[in-house]
């Protein structure tokens, strides 16, 4: 008998290995060598397989490809490094594959896969918990959405109605305002020129002219009438022979507020004895404004006429008064004749201008404190207003 390359395996009915190499295994697909344990590494490459010693419920199959892949990787050398891995669950399945003679094998586990790696619950419980806080945050801002959108909605919707009955003390407050509104805008109204004639003040107004005669409003529209004058005759100056300006005297010049405040600041009718008498008192203080504005007109070279109202009877006094306040030279003095009675201030002094102007000098400027000081006809170039609210002269 020939001798075979495989020695005494063909006599005893073995087939060779299919690598042809190493031990043979029988018809029944046993190996020649004893039975190994579960888990004992394979004599040699090669062999991925391991004989089940025993049967177990637990037994499944998996696909052959499979469990070859894991065999191989469990023939090669372990690593150095301890690899992760979770303990044994008793309700898993190991993993088994039949072999070529129907058999169940279980193959080793792949330990790189054996479980779920610590870090990996750790994600998964972290990225549990981050959506848990998501939620939670989401359902308080939403709720601070809420209370937001209920405020926003409160401050448009009208409020419930209050409605406060005005006590007694109140109505008289609100009275006072109004009449302090109606009195202001009828002085206003009077210094406009925009009242029809009037012969008294309104009675409800005497509070009003009296805190606006005695406190610092009438100084300061005084004054201010004063710098616009100036600052015109400083313009106007041309340093001629027959620039004239002309001055009225009684609220202009002077002033009779001592007598108005004994009569009502103009609530009582005008009477022609009564203010005679203060005339001739001679004791009419001078608006200080007025007297500068005086002075720097007359230093400007203009001729200054003084046109006053007042009866030449009382040409005496008148002058006496005016040099006691400070006023001390002019051009001409002119007071109402006996002839000029029956005229209306605007008529009076209309005609007294045109005499002016027919003697040649030219009239630059006019101050009064009366509409009927400055209309008219030969009027001024330019003509400033004095406020007045206690009487009216037409």
């Amino acid at each position: 008998m020939s001798s075979s390359p495989f020695g005494n395996l063909a006599a005893t009915g073995g087939s060779p290995s299919p690598l042809g190499v190493g031990p043979a295994t029988s018809s029944a697909g046993r190996r020649s060598r004893g039975p190994s344990t579960l888990g004992t590494p394979p004599a040699g490459p090669g062999f991925p397989l391991f004989k089940s010693s025993f049967s177990s419920p637990h037994l499944c199959s998996v696909p052959f490809a499979r469990t070859l892949s894991l065999s191989r990787r469990a023939s090669q050398p372990y690593p150095s490094r301890p690899l992760p891995h979770a303990p044994p669950d008793p309700t898993s399945r190991p993993t088994c594959v039949p072999t070529d003679s129907g058999e169940l094998v279980r193959a080793r586990p792949d330990p790189i896969r054996a479980g779920p790696a610590p870090a990996a619950d750790m994600a998964r419980h972290g990225a549990f918990f981050a959506l848990v806080l998501l939620a939670v945050a989401g359902a308080a801002a939403g709720a601070e959405a809420e209370r937001a959108s209920e405020e926003a909605i409160q401050q448009v919707l009208p409020r419930p109605l209050v409605i406060e009955l005005p006590t007694e003390e109140r109505c008289g407050e609100r009275a006072d305002e109004d009449a302090e509104l109606r009195c202001a805008s009828w002085r206003l109204a009077g210094e406009a020129n925009n009242l029809a004639p009037w012969t008294a003040l309104p009675e409800e107004c005497v509070g009003h002219v009296r805190r606006y005669l005695t406190g610092p409003a009438y100084r300061s529209d005084l004054e201010l009438v004063a710098r616009e004058a100036s600052a015109y005759a400083r313009a106007a100056a041309r340093a001629g022979e027959t620039d004239a300006w002309v001055f009225d005297v009684d609220e202009t010049l002077l002033s009779n507020l001592p007598y108005y405040a004994q009569h009502g600041y103009g609530l009582q009718l005008f009477d022609h004895l009564e203010f005679d008498k203060w005339v001739e008192r001679g004791e009419a203080p001078a608006i200080p404004s007025s007297l500068s504005l005086y002075k720097e007109v007359r230093e400007l070279g203009f001729k200054t006429f003084l046109l006053t109202g007042r009866s030449e009877g009382h040409e005496g006094v008148t002058v006496d008064n005016l040099n006691k306040e400070g006023f001390h030279e002019w051009d001409k003095l002119i007071l109402r004749a006996p002839a000029d009675r029956k005229k209306t201030a605007t008529a009076y002094k209309s005609d007294k201008r045109k005499e002016m102007e027919a003697e040649g000098y030219k009239i630059l400027g006019n101050s009064g404190d009366q509409w009927s000081d400055l209309l008219g006809y030969s009027m001024s170039a330019r003509s400033f207003k004095l406020p007045n609210p206690m009487y009216y002269i037409p």
